[in-house]
């Protein structure tokens, strides 16, 4: 008897070990996303869009199915309106992956990929900020993280809960929430089936002496 059920709960004891999130990856996620070379992500950059096509490659390889109106891309076009600068309409995308547990309803989870890029658009607390790269580590790389790692752990863990997941990384939020806004008036999932949303937004910030 004691053979029998190791032979059942041993598979998916590992399975779910292997499922549990990582301090390892996480940190790998923070640092492909806020490196120098990713100059900041701003919005309707190429490092915006590699970045973009990061999150599609994690969302693939954890099997969650394309919810996008062009594959895992929702693309639209974001408007730069706290500064001048000649281009000011920008295209993007958010990027959608859905967890079909045949359930009546989804939870979404959702983090921002954009950030400040090189300064240009507004936002920056620094003095001189034009030519400066904002990487963007705790704002969002941080959140993406999280978000990539909870997509690992429902998609991974072998139970099927009783929810749908559907996990969204938006972009251009920083030029005033354009993504989610862009989403919620052309949702690819209907909103009527949405039970809720959680917003992983710099998670990276932690202070332990605060209670």
């Amino acid at each position: 008897m004691k053979f029998l059920f190791l032979l059942l709960f041993v598979p998916y004891f590992l399975h779910a070990q292997q499922a549990a999130p990582s301090a390892e990856r996480i940190s790998q996620h923070v640092k492909y996303l806020a490196s120098d070379r990713m100059k900041g992500r701003g919005t309707g950059s190429r490092e915006n869009d590699k970045a973009a096509r990061y999150i599609i490659k994690q969302f693939r390889k954890l099997g969650l199915a394309p919810q996008g109106t062009d594959g895992y891309r929702q693309p639209f076009t974001a408007k730069v309106r706290r500064v001048v600068v000649p281009d000011s309409l920008r295209p993007t995308n958010n990027v959608l992956g859905f967890l079909n547990n045949d359930a009546p309803y989804t939870i979404v989870i959702g983090a921002h990929f954009d950030h400040l890029g090189m300064g240009k658009q507004g936002s920056s607390k620094a003095p001189q900020p034009e030519g400066q790269i904002h990487n963007g580590a705790d704002d969002n790389a941080s959140g993406v993280a999280g978000l990539l790692e909870l997509a690992r752990y429902f998609s991974q863990n072998a139970i099927k809960e009783p929810y749908n997941f559907l996990f969204i990384a938006f972009g251009a939020e920083e030029l005033g929430l354009q993504g989610s806004r862009y989403f919620v008036n052309n949702p690819t999932l209907p909103l009527e089936k949405i039970n809720f949303m959680t917003n992983m937004d710099m998670i990276g910030r932690y202070n332990a002496g605060q209670g």
